[in-house]
């Protein structure tokens, strides 16, 4: 399968979303469809999902974007289904109640840029190369057009955008489109300990955040502001809110429930 989700060997709550469609990982319109329905189907039970590569020796990259081969004839009724797809894989993620970190590694170009920006952290090389070309390929950025703008402002996204060009891991980590930019070796390590700090915390919370992250960026910030706040009190009535406190004034680990 070029997209497969499977739980980790050592934490099961988390769980990686790999891409495995050969060179360059480009997304065919089949690929895109396996994409989504990958995405779209991770259990409810995970609280960290990565996305990324299937091969992380060698850090490789997370694609390349769209394999224009593949499209090159497609008809605007074929785009419309394949468009429609990869909106919905950038849904899914972005809708889950896991927390996600992208393995951008080496590359995130195109389609592959926008699902990097799906998640809720990128981690890059310093020299990997991070853009949107889709204008030198005679099409217009517009899927994640409205994240980006949020990540980088309205300037540094019409830059990226008009002119195509590629960026490295350490701008990228300027401008905020990356969490973190790192020399190659030092990647695995700096991705591990990212996702050791997010699986350390509580499964029903990190639910509940992601809940408050969506209705701020669908509702708007007041209204997000004003909804979020039943999400606060409702935390007041789980184990998880009880323990995490007494653990941080007891200064000790918090032991969650199911862990």
């Amino acid at each position: 399968m070029p997209v497969t989700v499977s739980r980790d060997d050592e934490n099961d709550r988390i769980a990686h979303l790999r891409i495995d469609t050969g060179d360059l990982n480009l997304l065919s319109p089949d690929a895109i469809e396996t994409l989504r329905d990958a995405a779209t189907a991770v259990p409810e039970a995970v609280s960290v999902l990565t996305v990324g590569p299937a091969a992380t020796d060698g850090i490789g990259g997370l694609t390349a974007g769209l394999d224009l081969d593949a499209v090159l004839d497609c008809s605007v009724s074929e785009a419309r289904a394949f468009l429609g797809a990869l909106h919905d894989a950038n849904a899914a993620i972005r809708d889950l109640g896991a927390v996600t970190v992208c393995r951008c590694g080496e590359y995130a170009l195109g389609a592959g840029l926008e699902l990097a920006m799906s998640c809720d952290f990128r981690v890059a090389t310093e020299d990997a190369a991070l853009g949107l070309p889709e204008i030198d390929a005679g099409l217009v950025s517009g899927i994640q057009g409205g994240l980006l703008v949020r990540l980088v402002g309205l300037q540094a996204a019409k830059e990226l955008i008009y002119t195509g060009d590629p960026i490295s891991g350490s701008e990228a980590a300027e401008i905020g489109l990356v969490n973190r930019a790192v020399p190659p070796g030092e990647y695995d390590a700096t991705v591990d300990a990212l996702l050791e700090t997010l699986a350390s915390k509580s499964p029903e919370i990190v639910r509940r955040q992601s809940e408050v992250f969506r209705m701020l960026r669908s509702n708007g910030v007041e209204a997000g502001i004003r909804d979020s706040t039943e999400s606060i009190a409702s935390c007041f009535d789980t184990y998880d809110r009880r323990e995490a406190m007494a653990a941080f004034l007891e200064d000790r680990k918090p032991a969650f429930e199911g862990r």
